[in-house]
């Protein structure tokens, strides 16, 4: 198994990806994460030309982006806890392509007991993959 390095968000690596088209869309994303309110944004770069980069919000929502030239992913988190033992997760994958149109997504939401996965439902949308 390859180990994947992780590095935090931070201005020098904004300076040091500045030139490179990878460094600017990577940079424009992670902006747009800063402004919807995640505070621990993460960046890794993948095979071939993607990039990924994670952030988490206050109340433990995560959202990633996975960028590439042909256009990007959108993976979206959200833990809802409904009692002490029972929690519903909802999580949204989306494809956009290069002109910011939805290609297809998958809508999956769980519902956990104590951890675990107890009940999946899956909704599927757009072009199917």
């Amino acid at each position: 198994m390859f180990k994947v390095s992780t590095q935090p968000f931070n201005s020098m690596l904004k300076i040091k990806n500045m030139m490179s088209d990878k460094g600017k869309a990577a940079n424009r994303f992670a902006k747009g994460l800063m402004e919807e309110g995640y505070a621990d944004i993460y960046q890794r770069s993948l095979s071939r030309d993607r990039v990924a980069l994670s952030g988490k919000n206050a109340s433990g929502d995560t959202k990633t982006f996975i960028l590439s030239y042909a256009g990007y992913r959108v993976k979206t988190n959200t833990l809802t806890p409904v009692t002490k033992h029972t929690a519903v997760r909802e999580i949204d994958k989306a494809h956009f392509n290069q002109f910011d149109s939805e290609v297809s997504g998958v809508n999956k939401i769980q519902r956990l007991v104590n951890g675990h996965i107890f009940d999946s439902k899956e909704t599927k949308r757009g072009w199917v993959k």
